[in-house]
């Protein structure tokens, strides 16, 4: 049987309290998700980073998928106190990205040195899933407030997915072990170390790889989802499209998993295109 132990404090969208119930941790490393506190990934993650690194876990109470860096405005947030499989965490009845601002700034005694936010159950790759990812919008969040960031993500094959596997269980934890190796591995290596124009680091791992799989630097894959939303009946049912293995770029994300790589992708959050700045700058100032 699990136990569970909390406390509760309600924090209202306009004004953050400190936590005054809580002792709170000196930290290494704040670690998140998008798939709920009972995420085999999750609760893997942080009990191997707790070997090396003191981590205190802010995750949200449920699943948040494709939330991106969605942050809550119009409701109360409360924040537990719990421990589950021998692990102890913060949950949160809000978003990812709400994790990673309650958890920097509330949770925390000192400000980590990084934000972990994973392991998905499932690959983060692409441009286009890239941005739509609760996973990646935490890691945004805590480099957008200045904190060295890894996004880190698992692929399932189907043949997992299709024993219909139950990744909410500690029985599952086991999966998830080589992976969350790896990141603590890529996260020991990025600790101290700083590297111009990037804000956070992607990380995806193939099922079977272990830490001593080769690692690719690569570039995010650029293809549309396709159909998102399929109607049945008067409305629409949100299924994601698989990731079509083909028309691989040279470099990319979806190369290296295709190789049984692992693929780490330096990323920033500047959405400016600097390399074309002269090119619009030229146009305007001859058309306006």
């Amino acid at each position: 049987m699990l136990l569970y132990k909390y406390s509760t404090v309600t924090i209202a969208p306009e004004r953050f309290i400190n936590l005054l119930l809580f002792p709170l941790p000196m930290t290494d490393i704040l670690v998140t998700n998008d798939d709920g506190y009972k995420s085999a990934g999750f609760v893997a993650l942080v009990k191997e980073l707790a070997k090396k690194y003191s981590v205190t876990a802010v995750v949200p109470d449920r699943g948040r998928s494709w939330i991106g860096k969605a942050i809550t405005t119009k409701k109360e947030l409360k924040l537990r106190r719990i421990t589950y499989d021998d692990v102890d965490m913060f949950l949160l009845n809000g978003t990812p990205a709400d994790c990673v601002q309650i958890g920097l700034y509330d949770a925390v005694d000192t400000r980590p040195k990084m934000v972990l936010s994973g392991i998905n159950i499932g690959l983060n790759i692409g441009q286009a899933r890239t941005l739509s990812s609760g996973t990646i919008g935490a890691a945004i969040e805590g480099s957008i407030d200045g904190v060295r960031s890894i996004a880190t993500s698992l692929s399932i094959p189907m043949n997992i997915r299709d024993k219909k596997t139950d990744f909410y269980t500690p029985e599952s934890n086991q999966l998830f072990e080589n992976a969350a190796k790896i990141t603590t591995k890529v996260t020991t290596i990025l600790m101290d170390k700083a590297f111009v124009g990037v804000d956070l680091f992607s990380l995806n791992i193939p099922f079977h790889a272990t830490v001593d799989t080769p690692l690719e630097i690569t570039t995010l894959f650029r293809t549309r989802y396709g159909r998102l939303f399929h109607k049945k009946g008067s409305k629409y049912l949100h299924q994601t499209p698989p990731i079509q293995f083909k028309n691989m770029d040279e470099g990319s994300d979806l190369k290296a998993l295709n190789e049984n790589k692992i693929s780490l992708t330096p990323m920033n959050i500047s959405f400016v295109a600097n390399h074309s700045l002269k090119n619009v700058e030229t146009v305007f100032h001859q058309e306006w």
